[in-house]
This record gives C-alpha cells, sequence and structure tokens, in this order.
C-alpha cells in the first residue's frame, strides 16, 4: 500500500501571551497509507485538532517530520499546498457546515468550483453522483434546514469526497448524531473510501466509533500510543 502521511517525532508548540511555551504534540509517530482506516481517540483538549491540522495541511510541526505522499511538508509552499490539500484531503466535520442558502447538491458542487477543467465542467454530474452513492439522489434538491442530521451528515461525506481525496479527515463525524444514526455514518464513510481506496483517519473523543477502524491510537496530553480500544469502554 502506499504511504500517504507520515509523521515522525512531530511536535507542536505554542507560545502564550505570558512567553510560556505550550505543548501540544510531544513526538507523534504515525503513518497512514492508502486503504487504512485509523482511528484517533482522546479526551477534549488532549491535542485531536491539531493533529488532524497536521494530516490535512492545514498547519506544519514545530519539530519533526511531517511527509505527505513522500515529500516533505515545508518543501509544499503556499498555493501549492492549498492545491494539494484541495485535490487531495476531504473533510467531514462534526457540524456538517453545510451553506445554508444552497440545496445539497450545491453543497456538494461547492469544491468542483475550485477543480481543475476535467472535474469543473463535469461538476453537476459528478455531484449527482456522489449524491446517489450515499443514497440522497432524490434530496438534491433540498435545503439542509428540511433535512435531518444524518442526511446532512451524508450530504457532507458527499462533498468531502466528490473530488476523488486520497486522504479523508473525519473530525468528530458523529458528535451531533444519534447513535444509530452515527453507526449509520461510520459504515458510509468507510464503504466509500473503501469503495475509492481512500484513506480514513476519524478523529474522536468516542471508543464506539474508534472500535470501527481496523488500526486506533489515544493520544493522550499530546502522546500518541497505538492501542486496542475495546467497544463499549468509555475515554
Amino acid at each position: 500500500m502506499e504511504e500517504l502521511v507520515s509523521l515522525r517525532g512531530v511536535t507542536r508548540t505554542v507560545l502564550l501571551p505570558d512567553d510560556q511555551e505550550l505543548h501540544i504534540l510531544r513526538g507523534v509517530d504515525l503513518t497512514v497509507h492508502s486503504g487504512d482506516h485509523t482511528a484517533v481517540v482522546g479526551r477534549s483538549g488532549c491535542g485531536k485538532s491539531t493533529l488532524l491540522n497536521l494530516l490535512g495541511l492545514l498547519d506544519t510541526p514545530t519539530g519533526g517530520e511531517l511527509r505527505f505522499q513522500g515529500t516533505p511538508v515545508e518543501q509544499i509552499r503556499g498555493n501549492a499546498r492549498a492545491r494539494l490539500r484541495g485535490s487531495s484531503v476531504g473533510f467531514v466535520f462534526q457540524q456538517f457546515n453545510l451553506l445554508p442558502g444552497r440545496s445539497a447538491l450545491d453543497n456538494v458542487i461547492t469544491p468542483l468550483l475550485y477543480a481543475g477543467p476535467s472535474h469543473f465542467w463535469k461538476r453537476r454530474e459528478l455531484a449527482m453522483d456522489m449524491l446517489d452513492r450515499v443514497g440522497l439522489a432524490g434530496r438534491a434538491e433540498t435545503f439542509p434546514n428540511m433535512l435531518s442530521g444524518g442526511e446532512q451528515q451524508r450530504v457532507a461525506i458527499a462533498r468531502a469526497l466528490v473530488r476523488g481525496p486520497r486522504l479523508i479527515l473525519a473530525d468528530e463525524p458523529t458528535g451531533a448524531l444519534d447513535v444509530d444514526t452515527g453507526q449509520a455514518v461510520m459504515a458510509l464513510l468507510d464503504t466509500v473510501a473503501t469503495e475509492s481506496g481512500a484513506a480514513l483517519v476519524t478523529i474522536t473523543h468516542d471508543v464506539n466509533v474508534a472500535a470501527l477502524a481496523r488500526a486506533s491510537y489515544r493520544l493522550d496530553s499530546g502522546v500518541l500510543t497505538s492501542t486496542e480500544v475495546p467497544l463499549g469502554v468509555s475515554a
């Protein structure tokens, strides 16, 4: 399997107003290959969002090495990083982040407005196909406020996947859903990722969600350790 992202001894430190250093990540090692389904579980404030920002090329480490598709991220600058993120990384968020004044179809089309010609000129066809894959072709013209929470999350998944990303980052994707809907959404994410050969990384505080992954890690006070997370045990 192809190595998509690798972190070696990665640290992330920020300087507080009183000149004290806050160590958010401490020597993190992690490798994500194509086709992987990896979960990172941890309590609020443990550094999960910082780790997601690094994996998604939204931030750079303070120390250590972060490579994306074999290239050190410090060598990928400015617009090149933005283009790589847009084409290779799909984000699924807890609160869906759908545009309220746009239909489900228009929400899914949005990332394609910034794609190359081959995607741009087929944007409606590609978006409809992705909505069909998540079971919402019949709701394409429906606005978010008329969709259930589970349907909104499925639209968000379609939007994240419409450009065919190599890496899918799901940030607490079931946090705003009931248990049954959350399980259905995770099954959908896993299925679509598997069909496309993409890697799926789920950032969560819920060990029941983490237990659905094929590899799981615990992040505690900025330290990442591999773990077997038993189903039903509270974090």
